[in-house]
């Protein structure tokens, strides 16, 4: 389960300044960065090794990361987990008999992006890429072999060139593959990356192996909607979250029970009164704020306790 981006290659194709290449480079840097912050496990897909991607006509990514003012977005780009080309991530079999088209030319990243349910990353240096969707066209082998004509059919894509788009699609991102999930198990192995903004303690590890089958589905996904509300937090200016769900503390009579202390990471009895819900039933997620970590601390998961 990744979030793969695939580098538009059409967005590479018009002769351009070197400058403004180097603007729509910072540009793109930022999306990377922002679909990276939401999915610890993106990917960047691209037709050539980076190396040798040509960011416009004689403009090549070797050139442009040699420049001093590109290093550090180099340095950033560098640590995304790079394929090449397209078909090192497709299936075997995958796309045969199928050619993608956009405004007549042949467009290989979209059409891997389409086949693997991704997300097409370009350069925005012409209006046409500042959209949160592409359409395009797809020619199909017919399955009669005695038919001449190839199937045509309308496809769109999803697309970032800017913030804005990422911010279009951040459900999307956030969400994509949580609904494959069949175990607990699968929430614990993908913690790291669908949760950058919050820990566990290791207790938790058990909850989720043994977490109900009709619950994992929507336990996941209270995670992740308290998972946004870290990542948005700053603790200078708002003593917590602004929740995404309905998350509150215990009442202090329930408190005063002890009910919600736990041995922390550093062998610290805390107290994790705050609490996320799902259904069906009485699902709770019980954590706690880490301020200086600007993160949430996960001690249970499961039933109410």
């Amino acid at each position: 389960m990744r979030v793969l981006l695939f580098f538009n290659e059409l967005s590479c194709s018009k002769a351009l300044p070197k400058e403004q290449v180097d603007e729509a480079m910072k540009q793109f840097v930022a999306v990377l960065r922002a679909v990276a912050a939401r999915r610890g496990d993106t990917g960047l897909v691209s037709d050539v090794k980076l190396a040798e991607l040509e960011l416009a006509p004689g403009y090549y990514l070797s050139e442009w990361s040699g420049r001093p003012a590109n290093v550090d977005l180099w340095r950033w780009i560098r640590r995304m987990q790079n394929r090449a080309p397209f078909s090192s991530v497709l299936p075997q079999g995958a796309g045969e008999g199928a050619d993608y088209h956009w405004q007549g030319r042949t467009a290989k990243a979209l059409g891997a992006a389409h086949l693997m349910d991704g997300v097409l990353v370009s350069l925005q240096v012409d209006p046409a890429w500042d959209a949160p969707w592409v359409h395009a066209e797809r020619e199909l082998l017919p399955e009669d072999p005695d038919e001449l004509d190839l199937v045509k059919q309308n496809v769109e894509v999803r697309h970032v060139s800017s913030l804005d788009h990422v911010e279009e699609h951040a459900d999307w991102i956030e969400q994509a593959g949580i609904s494959d999930f069949k175990h607990g198990s699968d929430i614990w192995e993908a913690r790291a990356d669908l949760y950058p903004h919050l820990s566990f303690l290791p207790r938790t590890e058990q909850h989720f192996a043994g977490l109900r089958r009709d619950w994992v589905i929507p336990a996941a996904r209270e995670l992740l909607r308290i998972n946004g509300a870290f990542a948005e937090w700053d603790p200078t200016l708002a003593k917590e979250p602004h929740w995404r769900s309905d998350v509150t503390p215990e009442s202090k009579s329930r408190i005063r029970k002890r009910l919600f202390e736990f041995e922390d990471l550093d062998g610290v009895v805390r107290c994790f009164e705050l609490h996320g819900r799902f259904a069906p039933g009485y699902g709770r997620i019980y954590f706690r704020l880490v301020h200086e970590e600007r993160k949430g601390r996960v001690a249970h998961v499961g039933d109410h306790l």
